[in-house]
């Protein structure tokens, strides 16, 4: 499938994060990576006592794939203490341009790709990373799978 929503411009609240970031090589790394980091902090926050308050969000701080820059976590709903490799951290308010895909991972490009389009057309610059929340489980079939993808921006010049 592809892109179901609009894109749009939205402030983000502040956010308190549980993540875990690391520089890897996308194609030998990444699944492995992913699924440690989501079962190493899901247990600490379980541990805490807290539930997160978000579905996995993942943030590709660059974008060149031998050497990603990678930040894999839950929004929480209060700080806790980090351990281990998690590191708790409060990411701003921020402005974001938002677009929510339907269908499996590997065919988001398209709404990726329409949505860095998107920003300049529009009179802003891309201002931080690329993320992507996960709002649903991998227990439906792939075509059902939701993704809010956004970027922060600024007000171009």
């Amino acid at each position: 499938m592809a892109r179901v929503s609009e894109i749009m411009i939205k402030q983000l609240p502040k956010q308190h994060m549980l993540t875990i970031r690391k520089t890897i090589d996308f194609f030998s790394e990444y699944a492995g990576f992913m699924g440690g980091a989501l079962e190493t902090i899901l247990s600490l926050i379980e541990e805490n006592g807290e539930f997160p308050s978000s579905g996995p969000i993942v943030c590709f701080h660059n974008m060149e794939l031998e050497t990603l820059d990678v930040e894999i976590g839950f929004q929480i709903a209060q700080p806790i203490s980090s351990m281990n490799e998690a590191g708790a951290r409060i990411i701003p308010s921020r402005t974001v341009a938002a677009a929510i895909d339907r269908g499996p991972y590997e065919n988001q490009d398209p709404t990726l790709e329409e949505l860095m389009k998107w920003i300049p057309e529009h009179g802003y610059e891309a201002a931080g990373g690329i993320y992507y929340h996960y709002m649903n489980g991998e227990e439906q079939p792939q075509s059902e799978y939701l993704t809010e993808m956004f970027i922060p921006v600024i007000k171009a010049l």
